[in-house]
């Protein structure tokens, strides 16, 4: 009887302990269930990222994540010397929410090209096309018809299908679109009256008051 007693009690111990650390476990677990993962996917470095007005720290790494408790939160990520975008987004529990960035130099640099520039006549040329890409026009909402029936040229913001580049009016800018909420909406050219079209992905040829002018972005 005097043998049986420790063990007896070390098995309690354990069964105690064990049960300890199961509730643990599951505690964490189910906290863990009240979380969302949000992706920021950007090849950009140097990312300012605010969370409902906090600043987070992230490493230098691209595409950084936060675990968040579900509910309803205001992004704002930006670039040094760029234009801010602002997103709202609702976290819900156990689910991964990706949002993609895009960004415009806050002043934006131009070449203007003469008409005795070899490639004058080329580019020119560029402008006798359709301007209107009917791929991007469709993404753009059909209830906004007073902004489809101010557009002079859209494209493609780079590769994304979730941007266009739009002239209208006096000015060329890079706006986001199928998306339910707020929409960035970020200038690249300010003139008179300017159309585009893309010359590759970081840069785009403006024709604006007899002015040719290469605009990188």
């Amino acid at each position: 009887m005097k043998k049986t007693k420790p063990t007896r009690k070390r098995s309690f111990i354990y069964t105690v302990g064990l049960i300890i650390i199961l509730i643990i476990i599951f505690g964490i677990l189910y906290r863990n269930s009240y979380y969302g993962t949000l992706q920021v996917k950007s090849l950009d470095k140097n990312l300012i990222i605010f969370i409902d007005n906090q600043r987070k720290t992230i490493s230098q790494d691209i595409n950084p994540e936060f675990k968040l408790r579900n509910g309803e939160y205001t992004i704002v990520v930006s670039k040094e010397r760029f234009w801010p975008w602002i997103k709202e987004v609702e976290i819900k529990r156990e689910d991964n929410l990706t949002i993609q960035p895009f960004f415009i130099p806050q002043n934006t640099s131009g070449l203007l090209i003469g008409k005795e520039d070899s490639e004058y006549q080329y580019i020119m040329s560029l402008f006798q096309k359709d301007l209107i890409s009917s791929q991007a026009m469709k993404k753009i909402s059909d209830s906004n018809t007073k902004l489809k029936t101010s557009i002079t040229a859209i494209d493609f913001y780079k590769n994304r299908q979730d941007v266009v580049i739009i002239a209208s009016g006096d000015g060329v800018y890079a706006l986001e679109i199928n998306t339910e909420n707020f929409q960035n909406f970020q200038p690249i050219y300010k003139g008179k009256n300017p159309v585009f079209v893309k010359k590759d992905n970081s840069s785009i040829y403006i024709f604006d008051s007899e002015n040719l002018i290469l605009v990188n972005y």
